[in-house]
Protein backbone atom coordinates (compact mmCIF):
# COMPACT_ATOMS: atom_id res chain seq x y z
CA UNK A 1 0.00 0.00 0.00
CA UNK A 2 2.73 2.19 0.46
CA UNK A 3 4.49 1.83 -2.81
CA UNK A 4 1.17 2.48 -4.38
CA UNK A 5 0.88 5.55 -2.57
CA UNK A 6 4.44 7.17 -3.31
CA UNK A 7 4.08 5.85 -7.03
CA UNK A 8 0.70 8.11 -7.05
CA UNK A 9 3.04 11.11 -5.54
CA UNK A 10 5.38 10.54 -8.06
CA UNK A 11 3.02 10.49 -11.05
CA UNK A 12 1.46 13.51 -9.70
CA UNK A 13 5.16 15.64 -9.13
CA UNK A 14 5.76 14.43 -13.14
CA UNK A 15 2.20 15.52 -14.51
CA UNK A 16 2.25 18.59 -12.87
CA UNK A 17 5.22 19.60 -15.64
CA UNK A 18 3.95 20.82 -19.22
CA UNK A 19 6.96 20.82 -20.66
CA UNK A 20 9.69 18.25 -21.38
CA UNK A 21 12.25 20.64 -19.49
CA UNK A 22 10.01 21.01 -16.07
CA UNK A 23 9.11 17.27 -16.42
CA UNK A 24 13.37 16.17 -16.62
CA UNK A 25 14.24 18.84 -13.59
CA UNK A 26 11.72 17.00 -11.68
CA UNK A 27 12.34 13.70 -12.33
CA UNK A 28 16.44 14.19 -11.96
CA UNK A 29 15.18 16.03 -8.26
CA UNK A 30 13.05 13.08 -7.49
CA UNK A 31 15.46 10.34 -9.04
CA UNK A 32 18.50 12.50 -6.50
CA UNK A 33 16.53 12.52 -3.39
CA UNK A 34 16.17 8.41 -3.69
CA UNK A 35 19.75 8.08 -4.85
CA UNK A 36 20.53 9.92 -1.53
CA UNK A 37 18.24 7.66 0.59
CA UNK A 38 19.95 4.60 -1.47
CA UNK A 39 23.24 5.82 -0.62
CA UNK A 40 22.47 6.32 3.18
CA UNK A 41 20.93 3.17 3.42
CA UNK A 42 24.39 1.79 1.77
CA UNK A 43 26.33 2.65 4.59
CA UNK A 44 26.81 1.07 8.18
CA UNK A 45 24.42 2.48 10.69
CA UNK A 46 26.30 2.49 13.79
CA UNK A 47 26.68 5.87 15.82
CA UNK A 48 30.27 6.57 14.74
CA UNK A 49 30.01 6.50 11.12
CA UNK A 50 26.51 8.31 10.64
CA UNK A 51 28.01 11.41 13.11
CA UNK A 52 31.42 11.60 11.43
CA UNK A 53 32.19 9.18 8.43
CA UNK A 54 28.69 9.75 6.47
CA UNK A 55 28.58 13.70 6.70
CA UNK A 56 32.07 13.79 5.32
CA UNK A 57 31.62 11.84 2.39
CA UNK A 58 28.15 13.22 1.32
CA UNK A 59 28.96 16.71 2.25
CA UNK A 60 29.33 19.66 0.22
CA UNK A 61 33.05 19.25 0.09
CA UNK A 62 32.60 15.03 0.27
CA UNK A 63 33.79 12.86 -2.75
CA UNK A 64 30.26 11.90 -2.67
CA UNK A 65 28.83 15.21 -3.31
CA UNK A 66 27.75 14.86 -7.29
CA UNK A 67 25.07 12.63 -8.42
CA UNK A 68 27.04 10.82 -10.71
CA UNK A 69 29.82 9.80 -8.34
CA UNK A 70 27.02 8.80 -6.11
CA UNK A 71 25.35 6.82 -8.95
CA UNK A 72 28.92 5.25 -9.99
CA UNK A 73 29.31 3.87 -6.47
CA UNK A 74 26.17 2.40 -6.22
CA UNK A 75 26.38 0.83 -9.66
CA UNK A 76 29.67 -0.83 -8.36
CA UNK A 77 28.30 -2.02 -5.13
CA UNK A 78 25.70 -4.00 -6.78
CA UNK A 79 22.90 -1.83 -5.33
CA UNK A 80 21.77 -0.12 -8.85
CA UNK A 81 21.58 -2.24 -11.84
CA UNK A 82 23.02 -1.49 -15.39
CA UNK A 83 20.09 -0.58 -16.90
CA UNK A 84 18.93 1.91 -14.10
CA UNK A 85 22.63 3.34 -13.64
CA UNK A 86 22.00 4.21 -17.81
CA UNK A 87 19.07 5.26 -17.93
CA UNK A 88 19.74 8.25 -14.58
CA UNK A 89 22.95 8.77 -16.69
CA UNK A 90 20.72 9.41 -19.64
CA UNK A 91 18.22 11.83 -18.70
CA UNK A 92 20.73 13.73 -16.33
CA UNK A 93 22.54 14.13 -19.99
CA UNK A 94 19.40 15.55 -21.33
CA UNK A 95 18.50 18.05 -18.58
CA UNK A 96 22.43 19.37 -18.96
CA UNK A 97 21.80 19.53 -22.76
CA UNK A 98 18.23 21.49 -22.74
CA UNK A 99 20.23 23.76 -20.04
CA UNK A 100 22.90 24.32 -22.22
CA UNK A 101 20.73 25.06 -24.80
CA UNK A 102 17.91 27.08 -22.98
CA UNK A 103 17.14 29.52 -25.84
CA UNK A 104 15.50 26.93 -27.47
CA UNK A 105 11.80 25.51 -26.04
CA UNK A 106 11.87 21.73 -27.17
CA UNK A 107 8.66 19.70 -27.50
CA UNK A 108 8.25 15.45 -26.35
CA UNK A 109 8.42 15.03 -30.26
CA UNK A 110 11.27 16.60 -31.50
CA UNK A 111 14.19 14.65 -32.88
CA UNK A 112 16.54 15.71 -30.04
CA UNK A 113 14.45 14.34 -27.40
CA UNK A 114 12.66 11.22 -29.29
CA UNK A 115 15.85 9.98 -29.81
CA UNK A 116 17.66 10.09 -26.61
CA UNK A 117 14.60 9.10 -24.56
CA UNK A 118 14.07 6.11 -26.83
CA UNK A 119 16.56 4.55 -25.42
CA UNK A 120 15.63 4.90 -21.87
CA UNK A 121 15.09 0.92 -20.95
CA UNK A 122 11.44 1.66 -19.41
CA UNK A 123 10.26 3.50 -22.70
CA UNK A 124 8.38 2.03 -25.44
CA UNK A 125 7.17 4.64 -27.79
CA UNK A 126 3.26 4.02 -29.15
CA UNK A 127 3.50 3.82 -32.87
CA UNK A 128 3.59 7.18 -34.74
CA UNK A 129 0.41 8.06 -35.19
CA UNK A 130 0.67 11.27 -37.76
CA UNK A 131 0.01 10.58 -41.24
CA UNK A 132 2.80 11.53 -43.86
CA UNK A 133 0.72 12.46 -46.13
CA UNK A 134 -0.99 15.07 -44.56
CA UNK A 135 1.16 18.34 -45.38
CA UNK A 136 -0.84 21.41 -43.93
CA UNK A 137 0.21 23.58 -46.35
CA UNK A 138 -1.38 21.87 -49.37
CA UNK A 139 -4.41 20.30 -47.73
CA UNK A 140 -7.26 21.51 -47.01
CA UNK A 141 -8.43 23.08 -43.63
CA UNK A 142 -10.16 19.68 -42.22
CA UNK A 143 -6.66 18.03 -43.19
CA UNK A 144 -4.72 20.66 -41.35
CA UNK A 145 -7.10 20.46 -38.32
CA UNK A 146 -6.63 16.56 -38.47
CA UNK A 147 -3.13 17.29 -38.51
CA UNK A 148 -2.64 19.17 -35.38
CA UNK A 149 -4.64 16.83 -33.29
CA UNK A 150 -2.97 14.13 -34.16
CA UNK A 151 0.47 16.13 -33.30
CA UNK A 152 -0.62 16.74 -30.17
CA UNK A 153 -2.19 13.43 -29.06
CA UNK A 154 1.26 11.89 -30.29
CA UNK A 155 3.36 14.49 -28.33
CA UNK A 156 1.07 13.34 -24.89
CA UNK A 157 1.28 9.71 -25.87
CA UNK A 158 5.06 9.87 -25.79
CA UNK A 159 4.72 12.29 -22.81
CA UNK A 160 2.80 10.16 -20.96
CA UNK A 161 5.17 6.84 -21.93
CA UNK A 162 7.85 9.05 -20.56
CA UNK A 163 6.11 9.92 -17.17
CA UNK A 164 5.51 6.03 -16.90
CA UNK A 165 8.97 4.83 -17.61
CA UNK A 166 10.25 7.48 -15.00
CA UNK A 167 7.98 6.65 -12.19
CA UNK A 168 8.95 2.75 -13.23
CA UNK A 169 12.86 3.85 -12.58
CA UNK A 170 11.75 5.62 -9.27
CA UNK A 171 9.50 2.69 -8.09
CA UNK A 172 12.38 0.24 -8.88
CA UNK A 173 14.63 2.53 -6.40
CA UNK A 174 12.50 3.15 -3.73
CA UNK A 175 12.05 -1.16 -3.56
CA UNK A 176 16.11 -1.30 -3.23
CA UNK A 177 15.76 0.84 -0.26
CA UNK A 178 13.10 -1.48 1.07
CA UNK A 179 15.42 -4.26 0.48
CA UNK A 180 18.55 -2.86 2.06
CA UNK A 181 16.84 -1.66 4.83
CA UNK A 182 15.52 -5.36 5.34
CA UNK A 183 19.48 -6.67 5.17
CA UNK A 184 20.96 -4.21 7.99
Amino acid sequence: MLESLQEDDILERLNQQLDIHGLLVTAMDIIGQNVDQLIMKAFRKDKHAIKFVIPSLVGNRGPLNELSVRLKLLYALGVISREEYEDIELIMAIVDELELDDETVYTFVDDEILGPISLLHDMTLPPQIISQKIIPNEAGIVDSIKSSIYKQRYQQMIRSALIIAITTLVVRLSEKQCLLFMHQ
